[in-house]
């Protein structure tokens, strides 16, 4: 009988331990289920929060902070109660300041504040990437227009207050930067000098980057023989656009077609065929610089052909000589000669004409040929040479 009386014993144990358990468990839930009612049910009042005496960045700061401090004190407590405890925390919380008054109305807390001491003094310093010109004097340039809104930001601050507005400054600072200097990120350090503090901010490249730049060249006018020394020429001087944030180079895009004409300008094969080139780039990671270069007076190219299924010709070999001329129409307008060798029976042939472009490379006009002693109308179409 003793190993059945054991076993009853042992259930009957079993079973008041699984008792206290579930007992416990429903402690458990009815205590985190009364906190959890406790921590959302606070105050159900919403306030609003008005600040005096800051400026309007720093006031978004504070009012923030009150609101979370007014949310979490309980509902029945009177105004009265709840302007001193917004007193004594601000009080706390705001270095640099001092809580002039609080005043709960209608759930509008209106708060007041003003430097503990004199406005310091402060100055910005703002210190330039180490790039080369000319993107150097296009970001002197931009530094230039943020300079004024950075000091007015801030203008009067307490020092003490970059305790807790420090990284509100700076995402003050990113809004004041980012429309003007786009892909540069801004680093802020503050130290003192003699009676005044300084607000350094340095700025550094953000990814994307320009890796290269490809230039690429067209012309109507200039045989591509000359292209490849224009664009090895490009390609080296556009050194000083790699490693530029891509967002930055493309709000400089029109400036660097300016440079870009203005350097080809000074190139001697330019300058003595009166070329007048046209750039446009477009940023990236691979910025395209695209350059069409066109003399003002001449134009000149060569070509070959070859031809097949016909036994009058065999091929040819061409050189056209053009001069522009300004009329009054917005028709381009040129007169031009043409050699022309044939490869069969190598039979000169020169042509004489003038043409009109009524639209892009579409030319049309008359040309009289020595081979046959008359004229004969062309329509041509002359895609731009590119190197």
């Amino acid at each position: 009988m003793l190993p059945v009386m054991k076993e009853d014993s042992t259930l009957a144990l079993e079973s008041f331990s699984k008792s206290i358990k579930n007992i416990i468990k429903v402690w458990v839930a009815a205590v985190f289920t009364a906190a959890t009612l406790l921590m959302f049910t606070g105050s159900a009042f919403a306030y609003s929060v008005e600040t005096e005496g800051v400026p309007e960045w720093l006031s978004q700061i504070i009012e923030r902070s009150i609101l979370a401090v007014a949310e979490r004190m309980p509902g029945s407590q009177s105004d009265e109660n709840k302007e001193k405890v917004i007193e004594v925390i601000s009080g706390k919380l705001f270095d640099g300041y001092k809580v002039d008054s609080v005043d709960i109305r209608s759930g509008v807390i209106k708060i007041k504040l003003s430097p503990r001491k004199t406005a310091d003094i402060w100055r910005v310093e703002i210190q330039v990437p180490q790039i080369q010109d000319p993107p150097l004097h296009w970001i002197k340039a931009d530094t230039a227009l943020i300079e004024e809104p950075l000091n007015r930001l801030i203008l009067g601050l307490p020092v003490e207050a970059l305790n807790w507005c420090d990284a509100g400054l700076k995402e003050e600072v990113l809004k004041i930067i980012a429309p003007v200097l786009p892909g540069w990120k801004p680093t802020l350090m503050v130290y003192s000098e003699k009676e005044e503090f300084i607000m350094k901010v340095s700025l550094s490249p953000e990814l994307p980057l320009v890796l290269a730049v490809n230039p690429t060249l067209t012309s109507n006018s200039l045989p591509t023989l000359l292209h490849q020394d224009l664009r090895e020429d490009l390609m080296e001087r556009s050194a000083p656009f790699i490693g530029l944030p891509v967002a930055w180079a493309k709000r400089h895009e029109n400036e660097i077609n300016v440079w870009t004409e203005t350097f080809l300008q000074t190139r001697g094969v330019v300058e003595r065929t009166s070329a007048e080139p046209k750039a446009s780039f477009s940023a990236g990671q691979v910025s395209q610089m695209k350059v069409n270069v066109e003399s003002r007076h001449y134009t000149i190219a060569a070509w070959a052909a070859l031809y097949a299924g016909t036994q009058d010709k065999t091929g040819e070999f061409g050189v056209h000589l053009g001069r522009k001329l300004k009329t009054f129409s917005r028709w381009n307008m040129e007169i031009y000669g043409e050699a022309i060798i044939e490869l069969q029976d190598w039979d000169p042939e020169g042509r004489f004409g003038l043409r009109w472009s009524p639209w892009g490379d579409v030319w049309a006009g008359g040309e009289w040929s020595t081979k046959d002693d008359m004229w004969w109308g062309r329509i041509n179409i002359e895609p731009r040479s590119s190197e």
